[in-house]
């Protein structure tokens, strides 16, 4: 009896042993970003690209099994440019699991400015004017999933991070376009930032949070 009691701790411990080092295995993630609900034509802002300057890059998440994942990466301060089906050019290693929490935090930082730029046009009817949109202040940026997925080792996988852009100008009329100053030629431009445009700028600030989204494929 005591022979058997043995055997079966041995292969329970083996098993539980194998499970740790399974959820310890790696899938690859590659991150991509993209514009999100875009509507083209008259009245609608249309986002062509930007920049950010990060410094940090963190992706956390629990597991149906396993302990909860938290891992950081420090970035060199440098520009990283964005736009619709791009790749980031950042890429990480993450236990696998069926993950029903996940989280990715892009830490901007104001080192230099303008330290966050979104690019775009807006067609008033009468022509198309370009826009930008400036951050000055040091921003975390989160995205999250809408709903539960998991990661097999050793796969490869599109974690795509980006901005639901109708969200982001959903409370901007047309009559806040149509008041917005523009920067005098060659560029008749509307600047949107904290000195400038500060209505549009405040609205989009109040938006940005709700607007973030993640998707992952594989």
């Amino acid at each position: 009896m005591r022979l058997l009691f043995c055997l079966l701790l041995l292969v329970a411990l083996g098993a539980s042993s194998c499970k740790k080092h399974k959820l310890k295995q790696p899938a690859y993630l590659n991150f991509k970003w993209e514009f999100f609900g875009q509507q083209s034509g008259t009245f609608h802002p249309v986002v062509t690209g930007g920049y950010f300057y990060l410094n940090q890059f963190r992706v956390t998440g629990t597991r149906v099994e396993g302990p909860p994942v938290d891992i950081v990466q420090a970035l060199p301060a440098t520009q990283t440019s964005f736009s619709a089906g791009g790749s980031l050019g950042l890429s990480m290693d993450v236990p696998v699991g069926e993950y029903n929490e996940f989280k990715v935090e892009l830490g901007v930082i104001n080192d230099m400015q303008p330290c966050i730029v979104l690019n775009g046009e807006y067609n008033n009817g009468a022509s198309v004017i370009p826009f930008r949109i400036e951050w000055g202040t040091d921003e975390l940026l989160t995205f999250v999933p809408q709903a539960a997925f998991e990661l097999e080792k050793k796969k490869n996988y599109d974690v795509t991070i980006g901005v639901d852009v109708n969200k982001l100008f959903q409370t901007i009329s047309v009559n806040d376009w149509a008041d917005a100053n523009i920067t005098p030629e060659p560029t008749n431009t509307i600047v949107i930032s904290e000195n400038f445009n500060h209505k549009l700028f405040t609205e989009i600030k109040e938006q940005i949070a709700g607007a973030l989204i993640l998707k992952v494929s594989e």
